[in-house]
């Protein structure tokens, strides 16, 4: 009688994880005539299955990536030997960082992108680059397992994040103003524009307004629109948690079709004064101003 036992799924393991930053740093390189800047952040997600298990080792792993990428570094840096030299070899190229230390970070993929088994590794350069150096590369590897254990690997160019927006008093008139706390304390954004983009953000996510918060908040949560015409505003929820308003949830204006979400661009009236929840994680208190 064949046996019936199902084949454990496999399980993504640290070497997995630790080889896909490793080809990240390598594609990340920033070259310029003698010097190579090295990426230095690396965020990883993982669907949220392969994320649980391995919560509690993630402080081991990420001691263990770091030791490897400075190994690698110091490796790229070291001097041709005696033979190499005779040969013609030269090592003229100096690779660098730009902060003083590697960040590593793990989140589970909270916006359901990821399948079980997908590794997802944003990687960029870190500190403030020197006016010399220009933006620097970022990178984005997705790597998926297909049926029989065999990974592939997408690579993508990200395009460096658009420069903060100016100041209110050098954008025009304050429409309105969007006060909140999030892990960096208390804030306060002044609304300039007639679109405000509000989530996490990432590279491959432009947001106006920037939130460092858990991953329930998305990397793009939701929009505030004001209407020139009329001076009036609306808000749209694109989140997967969901958006509240004043206690109410927002309809969603993302739907699936064919595996893929679309905007469907639904989007509700937003009071001139208005408490906005974003997955019960932040809170935003969203006044207009008067004349506005």
């Amino acid at each position: 009688m064949p046996d019936q036992t199902p084949t454990a799924e496999p399980r993504i393991t640290g070497d997995d994880i630790l080889a896909e930053i490793v080809r990240n740093m390598e594609a990340g390189l920033f070259r310029i005539h003698y010097t190579a800047l090295v990426p230095s952040v690396f965020r990883v997600y993982l669907h949220p299955d392969d994320h649980e298990p391995i919560r509690t080792a993630l402080p081991f792993l990420s001691a263990e990536i770091r030791r490897v990428l400075t190994e690698r570094l110091a490796a790229w840096n070291a001097k041709p030997g005696l033979i190499q030299r005779l040969a013609g070899a030269t090592n003229q190229t100096e690779y660098k960082m730009l902060a003083e230390d590697w960040t590593i970070e793990f989140f589970p993929d909270a916006e359901g992108h990821l399948a079980r088994g997908d590794i997802e590794v944003y990687s960029e350069l870190g500190a403030p680059p020197k006016p010399e150096y220009g933006a620097g590369a970022l990178t984005r590897r997705i790597t998926r397992r297909d049926a029989s254990g065999q990974r592939s690997t997408r690579e993508e160019a990200i395009a460096p994040s658009a420069p903060p927006a100016p100041p209110a008093s050098a954008a025009g008139p304050v429409f309105a103003r969007i006060r909140y706390q999030d892990n960096g304390g208390p804030r306060e954004y002044p609304v300039t524009t007639d679109q405000v983009v509000i989530g996490r953000g990432g590279k491959a996510y432009w947001v106006d307004l920037k939130l460092e918060t858990a991953p329930d908040v998305s990397r793009e949560h939701c929009r505030i629109r004001r209407d020139p015409a009329t001076g009036g505003f609306y808000i749209k929820d694109l989140s997967q948690f969901g958006t509240t308003l004043n206690g109410e949830a927002v309809p969603s204006s993302i739907e699936t079709v064919d595996g893929k979400p679309q905007d469907k661009n639904v989007e509700v009236p937003l009071p001139p004064k208005a408490r906005i929840g974003l997955a019960g994680m932040v809170f935003l208190d969203f006044e207009q101003q008067e004349g506005r």
